[in-house]
């Protein structure tokens, strides 16, 4: 996957990506944060800022070619 440079000028390597929130305008990592390195517990996720137009920018680089939101 390409990396997108987002709006704050910070690359952003899809790849990386496991879901982007557009009601909290968060990229979300799949590595997610150890809060408890004795039980391994995952408390949350690591994110990054993004902003709509990076949301767009990241959509159009991974939606295959010929899907639209258009009804047939």
């Amino acid at each position: 996957m390409a990396m997108i440079k987002l709006d704050s000028g910070k690359l952003l390597n899809l790849s990386a990506v496991s879901y982007i929130s557009n009601t909290e305008m968060l990229a979300y990592f799949r590595q997610p944060v150890i809060t408890n390195e004795n039980s391994f517990q995952t408390a949350k996720c690591f994110g990054i800022s993004v902003t709509e137009a990076d949301i767009e920018r990241i959509a159009s680089e991974t939606t295959p070619e010929g899907v639209t939101d258009d009804e047939q």
